[in-house]
């Protein structure tokens, strides 16, 4: 029998379990929305900006069993639900309420005997696989952030510092064990449901929910040893920066791995661009490729070999772990971001000085101009139409947030983490969401002037950084629409997963 919405949020105040509870297992958590600390019992969100609300209350599940039975109660009831792995997304689910399915006991890792695959749950994290590979003698492209969902950015892409030379997450990925909206238990691969498998690797979170991925484990690149190098550069130099940049839109090494943070320096009161360097390989090899930063004359250097499990730790003269703002949860971070075929320089330069104007504008604003430039000769060694990613042929990656933080030149930057191709990000951290309209008003019509230089000829927008508003072209590319709605009318014709980035059920 269903219940009208309305009636189901009074009848959840006392109900939740007993609705739910006597068809899910004894290690499943039933937590009424009336529950004290309700929220402090679920996998906390990275940002606080238009976050979804849960009056329904939250199901824990155990098993892959629970969270099939979950989803048949909520889908004959006509619960709207909404699925948490790691909690690190950033898009828009102000307009979202209803009961949230947290997979935070879904955290297995589990080696294949002979150290070729490895079989992660759905809410397992990169942290919890850099000790397990680096002991194996084995990688995969990981991307920049120890604390993100492995699962939900693989779905996304997976991009990384480490895809020129391995391709991205979802080509490592090799079967993912799901559960749709009918309440199904399948197995997608190369060999079973391949349909499903092929839009699950670049829009995968409008399918189902994946309790399980296991990947492909490939053999450690320099015996374990890389390259990390680190360079505070003088915003005086931003022009020439930029020009170097541009220089590695062609022949870019696969090993190499380039991530700049453009941050205002609260303390001394000017920007400040820092840089980060990966080569996975030896030094020797790798610091040639570094000339055209030094010749920036940075005001602070390092240039070191650093064992495989170090490397996110000694990124940015080690102020990039866990413990910064790339990981603190709950902050109010608003990001634009967009991913780019080219750079052009005059539009950089452009921004950069009125970025600077706005930071000293807006005190209580602290936005990172993040820009993630990845080899992708990996991405590219991988044809368009094997998967669902529209993304292959980025770049750069590049966001801009908005939040509060406080920098100062000695300690260095905290940055943020997400990357691959050319691809460049808004990130916004404030506390004062007063400050929300004008970000907003500023960053809008900035991210439209780098979407028509792009080279897309289009808003184009690596869907793991989406904010939400920038429609399904942006996030799949319109090649990918047509089949993938095909694909959501067979698995999820009730668009009971459409709360992220939705692919719609027609196209065109």
């Amino acid at each position: 029998m269903k219940l009208d919405l309305v009636q189901f949020v009074f009848a959840l105040q006392s109900n939740l379990a007993s609705l739910f509870g006597p068809h899910l297992s004894s290690n499943a958590q039933v937590i009424p929305p009336t529950t004290s600390n309700f929220s402090a019992q679920l996998q906390q969100r990275w940002t606080d900006y238009n976050a979804p609300s849960f009056s329904l209350g939250a199901i824990k599940p155990a098993t892959e069993h629970d969270v099939q039975e979950t989803v048949r109660i909520a889908s004959a009831n006509d619960i709207p639900f909404f699925v948490t792995g790691g909690g690190h997304g950033v898009s828009d689910y102000h307009a979202f309420d209803g009961l949230a399915i947290d997979l935070s006991a879904f955290k297995s890792v589990s080696m294949s005997e002979d150290r070729s695959h490895v079989t992660i749950g759905g809410s397992v994290k990169i942290h919890q696989l850099i000790k397990p590979l680096f002991e194996a003698g084995k990688e995969l492209p990981l991307g920049s952030c120890a604390c993100v969902g492995v699962v939900g950015a693989t779905l996304g892409g997976g991009i990384g510092s480490l895809q020129g030379h391995r391709g991205l997450m979802l080509d490592s990925l090799e079967s993912v064990r799901i559960v749709t909206a009918a309440g199904d238990l399948l197995q997608a691969s190369r060999s079973d449901n391949q349909d499903l498998f092929w839009a699950l690797r670049g829009a995968g979170s409008n399918y189902g929910i994946v309790t399980s991925a296991t990947f492909s484990l490939p053999e450690i690149s320099n015996h374990g040893w890389y390259m990390n190098a680190d360079f505070i550069v003088p915003a005086s130099a931003n022009v020439s920066f930029f020009q170097v940049m541009k220089s590695l839109e062609h022949g870019m090494p696969p090993r190499l791995a380039i991530t700049a943070g453009i941050i205002y320096n609260r303390v001394t009161n000017e920007p400040m661009i820092a840089v980060n360097a990966i080569y996975y390989g030896p030094q020797e090899e790798g610091e040639p490729y570094l000339q055209a930063f030094k010749h920036l004359q940075p005001t602070m250097s390092n240039i070191s070999m650093v064992p495989a499990d170090d490397i996110m730790d000694a990124a940015f003269f080690r102020s990039f772990g866990q413990d910064n703002g790339a990981c603190t949860p709950n902050q109010h971070i608003n990001i634009y971001s967009m991913a780019l075929k080219q750079i052009h320089t005059p539009t950089f330069e452009s921004f950069f000085a009125r970025l600077v104007d706005f930071w000293k504008e807006h005190p209580g604003f602290q936005g990172r101009w993040l820009l993630q430039r990845y080899a992708n000769n990996g991405p590219l060694m991988v044809p368009d139409t094997e998967t669902a990613y529209g993304l292959r042929h980025a770049q750069l990656y590049m966001y801009v947030d908005m939040s509060l933080l406080s920098l100062s030149y000695a300690s260095s930057p905290g940055l943020e983490c997400h990357i691959d191709e050319p691809s460049r990000n808004f990130e916004g951290f404030y506390t004062d969401t007063s400050l929300d309209d004008p970000v907003n008003a500023f960053l809008t019509p900035a991210r439209d002037a780098f979407a028509k230089v792009s080279g897309y000829g289009r808003l184009a927008v690596y869907p793991n950084y989406a904010r939400g508003d920038e429609g399904a072209e942006a996030w799949f590319g319109p090649e990918n629409l047509p089949r993938l709605a095909a694909i959501k009318q067979k698995y999820d014709p009730e668009e009971r997963f459409s709360v992220h980035i939705p692919v719609p059920l027609h196209w065109p």
